[in-house]
């Protein structure tokens, strides 16, 4: 018989103070705070969705890099940079809460309590870390050595989800997601920790637009790309499909979200092959 796990008196201050929030208080006490991580983890998905389709925009401007520094500078403030670094939040919750799905569906790792707790310790150790780049804002590295241990660690990820995922028996589009999200789990981590590591990589754009012309970069780009869109957009499709019975609504939805997914990656792969 497991031994059932002792909760710290940190964990417990969190849960009684949580538990002072009516919704959250009466949705833990009826449905369970599995079902508020669920709901968390998609409402940090549609809140990475949104940030997604501004980040587009914003390289957008990179084309007139006079409209992009104006708007930079404009956006360096504080109301703006707390923003700015507020997005590493639901970026880490929905990262790590997804490796614990993979790690529960494919892997059979059952611990919920240990894994959430450390999910949330790295989470923890991870928004400070970025805190304190993003503060510090002349940090050095080489983008090269950066990206090259990110891409290594992205691919691992990325080949031992596809030896567990591919054997089963769920639809391809549910496989593809499992295994997008393993590959962007070290990825996203890793681009947003490097944008505030070295401040003008994010912000400047002589700096950006000579990164960009490196053809790895540009390759990884390109992957990026696809498979944050297609992540996304079965993120979405997904959340849709749970509350709306199949029929004329549901169709036209998904339909919708194919139109703005493919929208936003013929802007997404013209500024990665055009810049």
């Amino acid at each position: 018989m497991e031994k059932a796990l002792t909760i710290t008196k940190v964990e417990s201050y969190i849960i009684s103070l949580m538990g002072k929030f009516p919704i959250l208080s009466y949705y833990a006490n009826t449905r369970g705070w599995s079902f508020l991580i669920s709901w968390g983890h998609r409402l940090a998905g549609l809140t990475l969705v949104g940030y997604m389709f501004a980040h587009i925009y914003t390289l957008s401007l990179l084309f007139t890099p006079a409209t992009f520094d104006a708007d930079m500078k404009f956006l360096h403030n504080i109301v703006f940079s707390f923003l700015e670094w507020a997005v590493a939040i639901p970026l880490i919750f929905h990262s790590l809460n997804g490796g614990r799905l993979i790690l529960y569906e494919l892997f059979h790792m059952r611990e919920d309590e240990i894994v959430i707790r450390w999910m949330i310790i790295l989470g923890l150790i991870y928004i400070f870390i970025v805190g304190f780049f993003f503060i510090e804002e002349a940090q050095q590295i080489s983008v090269a050595l950066f990206w090259s241990i990110t891409v290594a660690i992205s691919l691992i990820a990325f080949l031992i989800v596809l030896n567990k995922v591919w054997v089963t028996g769920n639809s391809i589009l549910w496989k593809l997601q499992r295994i997008t999200g393993a590959f962007m789990f070290p990825m996203l981590l890793g681009h947003m920790l490097f944008m505030h590591m070295n401040y003008l990589t994010g912000h400047d754009s002589r700096t950006i637009l000579e990164r960009v012309q490196n053809p790895f970069i540009k390759g990884m780009d390109f992957v990026f790309i696809i498979f944050l869109l297609f992540h996304a957009g079965y993120g979405l499709f997904s959340i849709v499909a749970d509350y709306i019975k199949p029929g004329p609504l549901l169709k036209s939805l998904t339909f919708l979200i194919i139109i703005v997914i493919a929208i936003s990656a013929f802007f997404g792969i013209r500024l990665v092959v055009a810049l």
